[in-house]
């Protein structure tokens, strides 16, 4: 089980903008607001399990949920939701764990824009971009669970095709198009 320090732990409150303030951490623990592991000297800190820090963190961002669901607040918890997945998807794709990858030729390229009637300059477009993102002889572009990473970008898979290559690669397609030229 991964252990937080106070400052590793401090780091992760600022994100979810929750605190900035190293004392409303440790007073937290000193009163079990947050539970901790106590130092066994002074000169060691507080210890905060990841589980734990993880259920304060999304006591203090979630909607209370006694509310009556209303348009608004299904959507805030919706937006938290994916919010929290993306966070989580982010730490374990900084630590390279990805469920695996996929070899882009350019005759897949080549398909997808075809199908999608698009032109032969835009899938030039497309090909010089995928491979500028990488530095092998055949672009490789990982995936993990529902999303993949492309220039430092997380986009979500298109889940209206069945094979991976195809999710993928539509999804980037649409991304690019959307997010460079038109």
């Amino acid at each position: 089980m991964e252990q937080y320090t106070v400052d590793q732990a401090l780091e992760k409150l600022k994100q979810y903008k929750i605190t900035t303030h190293k004392e409303s951490l440790r007073r937290w623990l000193r009163n079990g607001t947050i539970k901790g592991v106590e130092p066994a000297t002074r000169k060691d800190g507080w210890r905060i399990n990841e589980v734990d820090l993880w259920a304060f963190i999304e006591e203090r961002t979630l909607v209370n949920s006694t509310e009556e669901p209303n348009a608004t607040n299904v959507v805030k918890k919706d937006e938290l939701r994916e919010f929290h997945r993306a966070e989580m998807w982010w730490e374990i794709a900084r630590k390279n764990m990805y469920e695996g990858s996929i070899e882009v030729k350019k005759t897949d390229v080549r398909s997808c824009i075809k199908q999608k009637n698009y032109s032969e300059k835009f899938e030039a477009y497309i090909w010089n971009r995928i491979t500028e993102h990488t530095w092998q002889a055949t672009p490789r572009i990982f995936y993990l669970h529902d999303a993949f990473l492309f220039s430092s970008q997380r986009i979500k898979m298109d889940t209206n095709y069945k094979d991976r290559k195809e999710q993928i690669l539509f999804a980037l397609i649409d991304y690019l198009r959307n997010n460079g030229i038109k």
